[in-house]
C-alpha cells in the first residue's frame, strides 16, 4: 500500500512540473506576439480624420467690415498625420477641407462688400488646406495620444467663393454672387492646438489678407477659435 501511495506522489507531482513548464511556454508565445507596432497613438506612426468648428471672431476687425460673433463661422474635416520624434516630441500635418462664413454685420460703417442694409448679408469661402506642425507632449500617457500643444503655419487655397444677400434693398428675397474679384485666390497664416486626447481647443490667425484690389475695402477679422473632435 506504501508503494501504491508513494507511486500516486510521484504521478501528481510530475504533472504539477509539467503544467508549470506550459505556463512558462505559454507567457513567452504571449510576450513575442506584443512586441510594439509602428501604428498607434503614441507609436512612431499615427493618423486619423478628425472634425471642426469654431467662430471667427471680432478680435482685431476693421469697422468697414464687421461680423455677427455667434453667427460667422468655420466648419473643418481634415486627415491628420503625426510621426513621433521623441516621447515629448512630434512633427506632422494635416490636410483639410475648410468652410468659412463671415455673417456680415449690418452697420452704418460697413463698405464690404457694400454699404447697403439687408436682411442677412455673408461672405463664404470653400478651401483646401495644408498644415504642418510641431507637437510638444506633456504627462503620461501609454500608447494614447495625451496632452500636446501644436505649433503650426497653414495654406489655404481658395477653390470657390461667394456673397449671398437676403432680403434687398430692391425688394429680393435672396441674391448670390459668385467669384468674388474682392477675395485673393490663396492666404496663409499661423495656428495652434491645446490637445486633451481627442478633443482639441485650436486657435487660428490670418497673416496674409483675404481681401485683396481694392483699398475701400477692409480685410475680413483674422482670429477664428474653435474645437476639434479626433474620429479614433
Amino acid at each position: 500500500m506504501k508503494l501504491l501511495y508513494t507511486i500516486i506522489f510521484i504521478i501528481f507531482i510530475g504533472n504539477i512540473q509539467y503544467a508549470r513548464a506550459q505556463e512558462v511556454l505559454l507567457d513567452e508565445i504571449v510576450y513575442q506576439d506584443s512586441v510594439k507596432g509602428k501604428w498607434g497613438q503614441n507609436l512612431s506612426n499615427w493618423m486619423h480624420f478628425y472634425g471642426a468648428f469654431g467662430f471667427i471672431t471680432p478680435i482685431n476687425q476693421n469697422t468697414n467690415s464687421p461680423i455677427y460673433f455667434g453667427k460667422a463661422s468655420n466648419w473643418e474635416l481634415g486627415l491628420r498625420y503625426k510621426k513621433r520624434i521623441t516621447n515629448w516630441l512630434a512633427i506632422g500635418a494635416n490636410i483639410s477641407y475648410d468652410f468659412y462664413n463671415y455673417r456680415m454685420e449690418q452697420s452704418k460703417d460697413k463698405t464690404l462688400p457694400d454699404s447697403l442694409f439687408y436682411d442677412k448679408q455673408k461672405i463664404v469661402l470653400n478651401t483646401f488646406s495644408m498644415q504642418p506642425f510641431l507637437r510638444i507632449n506633456y504627462g503620461r500617457r501609454g500608447n494614447k495620444i495625451g496632452n500636446y500643444i501644436d505649433f503650426g503655419f497653414f495654406y489655404n487655397a481658395v477653390f470657390s467663393n461667394a456673397e449671398k444677400q437676403y432680403g434687398t434693398p430692391a425688394g429680393l428675397d435672396k441674391t448670390k454672387t459668385k467669384d468674388l474679384q474682392f477675395i485673393a485666390n490663396d492666404y496663409y497664416g499661423f495656428y495652434t492646438n491645446i490637445g486633451f486626447g481627442r478633443f482639441v481647443i485650436y486657435g487660428k490667425y490670418n497673416y496674409s489678407p483675404i481681401v485683396k484690389g481694392n483699398p475701400l475695402y477692409s480685410d475680413l477679422p483674422p482670429i477664428t477659435i474653435g474645437i476639434q473632435v479626433g474620429f479614433f
